[in-house]
């Protein structure tokens, strides 16, 4: 029989302390935008972000389910959103399948629709507690064959998987329907600073690829773009004050058919955004 005296149990749980603040730190650190950017091996950068595959073999298997995910990247990070096609090919090639390819992302369906390939939007908490929601593009996500499909039913989340795309499936993906499966998290940090560039005139004429329109001195236009995890590009008009946001880029072989000529805007690019 082991006996242990208040001196032994003091010592214990002192080392007990020590080893999750240990523990605790180490997240801290990974989970920061420079922490993203040191772990070359589970992160790259598009369009100015940084994304993190981060696991822990502490997770139990099938774990975290998607809305226990939207928390782990905070409060320096988000679950990450992959706006433009640019990003989410990247997203899809860079994934590092053979530790762990069921990632998920911050994708998301309203099941009031009744076609699978409807209602799918974004939807990440912010560290405010808040979350922020925007309209998928569905021709800017690469879904997996046959994808999404509903094929185990009430598959209105998404997950990313290493050269295969993306696939819908139940947001607590559970064993009986997946496998005994390994997650991982892709975390997605904003650097302090970015550049806009200026990029001729114009704006563009489908409501779809439109995050939000105000009046605004050019400096909040801006700010509204760099606070927005949806913003690619934005038209700011410095005569009446029109700021329009977009989820797109005019640069974008895909989109720029739908640019209207209009001299009296300005487009600004997010930086790393280009095409």
């Amino acid at each position: 029989m082991v006996r242990l005296t208040k001196c032994s149990l003091s010592i214990g749980l002192h080392i007990l302390q020590l080893m999750l603040i240990y523990n605790i730190s180490i997240s801290a650190a990974v989970l920061t935008y420079d922490g993203c950017m040191s772990d070359s091996a589970n992160s790259y950068t598009v369009g100015g972000w940084c994304f993190l595959h981060y696991t822990s073999s502490s997770w139990p298997l099938n774990t975290p389910t998607q809305d226990e995910a939207q928390s782990i990247c905070l409060p320096y990070g988000t679950l990450a959103v992959g706006v433009t096609y640019k990003m989410m090919n990247t997203l899809q090639t860079r994934n590092p399948g053979g530790t762990s390819p069921h990632t998920w992302l911050a994708l998301v369906r309203n099941a009031s629709y009744s076609a699978q390939n409807q209602g799918w939007y974004w939807k990440t908490l912010l560290p405010t507690g808040a979350y922020a929601t925007f309209p998928a593009i569905m021709s800017n996500i690469p879904w997996g064959p046959g994808e999404p499909n509903n094929g185990k039913g009430n598959e209105d989340g998404a997950i990313i998987s290493q050269n295969w795309g993306v696939g819908d499936v139940k947001t607590n993906y559970i064993s009986s329907a997946y496998g005994s499966q390994q997650m991982t998290v892709l975390c997605q940090f904003a650097p302090n600073q970015w550049k806009y560039l200026t990029s001729g005139h114009g704006r563009f004429a489908v409501p779809a690829y439109q995050i939000a329109r105000t009046t605004v001195k050019g400096s909040n236009c801006v700010s509204q773009c760099h606070l927005s995890l949806f913003c690619v590009s934005f038209a700011y008009n410095p005569t009446t004050k029109d700021c329009q946001l977009y989820a797109v880029s005019p640069k974008d072989p895909k989109f720029s058919g739908n640019v209207i000529a209009d001299s009296s805007y300005n487009w600004h690019i997010r930086d790393g955004m280009e095409y």
